[in-house]
């Protein structure tokens, strides 16, 4: 008899490589931790173009063929993974708006998404859809790098930018997370030559004695997050977003991009 799943780990599917190794790293998760799998694909209605003009593929047809296809591809995985619970979502809405409403309505946890590896240049021209929704919504979106194949989780670093990350609320999710996989957890602050940010000595110095922070100095965060990742062996790269703030566009935005696409780890994005 299965045990109820408390928790749901949804994984964006589009059949290609990088989608499926981030499948295979959600049934790793949801093995872990007694937690069901959805997968869920957004598709695209189409356009026919013919001599009398342009007409929409119904739909109701569109969304039938989609659910059919994920269903087929949930079949074979029930057989490879038995413990594991699968369902099966398919949606025409962006990704953000179609997670956004899974999320309210069948209380997601996490969302698992991959990431395709791309040349440098294609990097700065095309958008990822795991990159748009990263730190953008409700619950955890970890990405995970289509070359990543290890899918372990032992040891975890959250990348902190100021003090006002560790007297949020996130650090219960970032607690709950690392108790619920059995983690070891490390707190560290890239110091960084063009540091601009004012942190009271008072504050971060009580900070560091609760949550025992790590301070390390590089000349810019990237090298220096990704320099400890690979010398400590760390297995995921948390960061945190605040909305609202000056340091939302440039802490999850602009370094989520660089490190999704130079790190060889998956990278957990929280909305606090």
């Amino acid at each position: 008899m299965k045990k109820k799943k408390n928790k749901t780990i949804l994984v964006g599917v589009d059949y290609t490589k990088s989608s499926d190794n981030a499948l295979e790293y959600a049934v790793m998760m949801a093995k872990k931790s007694n937690a069901s799998v959805m997968l869920f694909h957004i598709y695209e209605t189409p356009v026919v173009h013919t001599f009398s003009g342009a007409y929409f593929v119904s739909y109701k047809e569109m969304q039938g063929y989609n659910l059919a296809r994920l269903e087929k591809y949930r079949s074979k995985l029930s057989v490879k993974h038995p413990s594991i619970d699968f369902s099966v979502f398919a949606s025409y809405k962006s990704f953000k708006t179609g997670v956004n409403e899974l999320i309210k309505s069948r209380k997601v946890h996490y969302v698992v998404l991959g990431l395709e590896s791309k040349s440098r240049f294609s990097r700065f021209i095309y958008g990822t859809t795991g990159l748009e929704v990263a730190g953008k919504i409700s619950c955890p979106v970890i990405i995970v790098p289509e070359r990543y194949k290890q899918h372990k989780l032992k040891t975890s670093v959250l990348a902190l930018d100021n003090h006002k990350t560790i007297e949020s609320k996130v650090m219960q999710k970032i607690t709950d997370f690392n108790k619920q996989f059995k983690m070891q957890k490390e707190l560290v602050h890239i110091k960084t030559e063009d540091e601009f940010m004012f942190v009271n000595k008072k504050k971060a110095s009580d900070a560091n004695k609760r949550w025992k922070v790590k301070i390390v100095e590089a000349k810019n965060f990237e090298d220096g997050i990704l320099s400890y990742v690979k010398q400590n062996k760390i297995d995921l790269l948390s960061i945190v977003s605040h909305a609202h703030s000056t340091m939302y566009e440039l802490f999850n935005e602009s370094n989520t991009k660089q490190l999704a696409f130079k790190t060889r780890i998956p990278i957990m994005s929280i909305h606090d």
